[in-house]
Formats: C-alpha cells, sequence, structure tokens
C-alpha cells in the first residue's frame, strides 16, 4: 500500500498560497522525536525511562530559477523595490519569526502537474522560511536558494496543538 502523499517524485512547493518554483535536488520533510532518558543510580548509565520533550520538523528545499516575487517571499527582510528587477536584502536582527509564518503545501506534481487532490497534499502548518542562496558563477553548476522552512505548533487556527497533516483538515 502507498502513502497518500505518493511513493516516488518531486513536488510543488505553496508557501503563503506562494508557488516558490522549480526546484532541483529534491525536497525533504523531516521530523526528529526528542526525548530525555531517566536515569537512577542503582542502574548506572541505563535509562530506566524517557520523557519526550517534542518534535523537531523542517522541511528543505533548493530552489532555482525563481523570479523576485519567489526569492521575496524565501529570504527574509528582501524587498522588490519599484525599480523592475531590484531586489533588496537588507540585515534582519531580532524579528520574530512565528508571528510571519504561514502555511506550507506540497502537493505531488504528476507529469510536472500539482495534484488537485487534497488527500495527496502534506500540510505544514506554521512555517518560516530561512533562505540561504548560493549563487555560484562557473560553467557547470546552476544557481540555488536553499530554504529551511522552521516550523512551529499552530496556534493560531482551527489546527490547534498540530505541526503538520497529510491530506485535508478533518
Amino acid at each position: 500500500m502507498s502513502l497518500n502523499i505518493k511513493d516516488l517524485g518531486p513536488c510543488q512547493v505553496l508557501w503563503n498560497s506562494i508557488d516558490l518554483g522549480p526546484t532541483h535536488g529534491g525536497v525533504t520533510f523531516k521530523e526528529d522525536q526528542h526525548h530525555v532518558d531517566i536515569k537512577e543510580d542503582g542502574h548506572g548509565d541505563t535509562p530506566v525511562d524517557a520523557v519526550t520533550t517534542g518534535k523537531i520538523t523542517s522541511v528543505e528545499a533548493n530552489f532555482t530559477r525563481s523570479s523576485l516575487t519567489q526569492l521575496e517571499a524565501m529570504i527574509e527582510s528582501a524587498t522588490k523595490s519599484l525599480s523592475p528587477g531590484n531586489l533588496k536584502v537588507v540585515n534582519s536582527v531580532g524579528n520574530a519569526m512565528f508571528a510571519n509564518s504561514k502555511l506550507l503545501i506540497l502537493k505531488p506534481l504528476v507529469d510536472n502537474v500539482p495534484s488537485a487532490i487534497t488527500t495527496e497534499w502534506l500540510n505544514v502548518h506554521r512555517t518560516y522560511p530561512l533562505g540561504s542562496p548560493e549563487f555560484k558563477f562557473d560553467n557547470a553548476g546552476q544557481r540555488i536558494i536553499k530554504v529551511t522552512f522552521k516550523v512551529f505548533p499552530d496556534t493560531v487556527t482551527g489546527q490547534v496543538g498540530e505541526i503538520w497533516r497529510m491530506g485535508p483538515a478533518s
């Protein structure tokens, strides 16, 4: 039996309803369960129990051939100016991420067309993009924007406490 989100293939990445464009090198959804071991002197270094301390979830993608509108969404403190073809990036210090976090949706691509079937989508409720441009100027490497989406538990919509889900809201 296969996953709802398909077993193989690329995906479309939508952040705050913005199609962030083509990827190169795949998109990785990752979640790590964290815990702390409980120990007793009588058992030495062997844990006698463990307590869950949370989940760390992230999504990583390398975007290529991005428009200025897409770059503005991916890179913190980036703004398009009124001059055509101009994107400005300024230093950002002390900005809280959760307040600006948005829904990220990964839709499987079939024949390079995003799935319209909501049960095939991976929804990550509250995400904030951390763009890391890497523009190598040579005759062989493709320029990419590596984006890691920091993920927070949802506390503001009807999905309170959820981090992610496959398929539509229940």
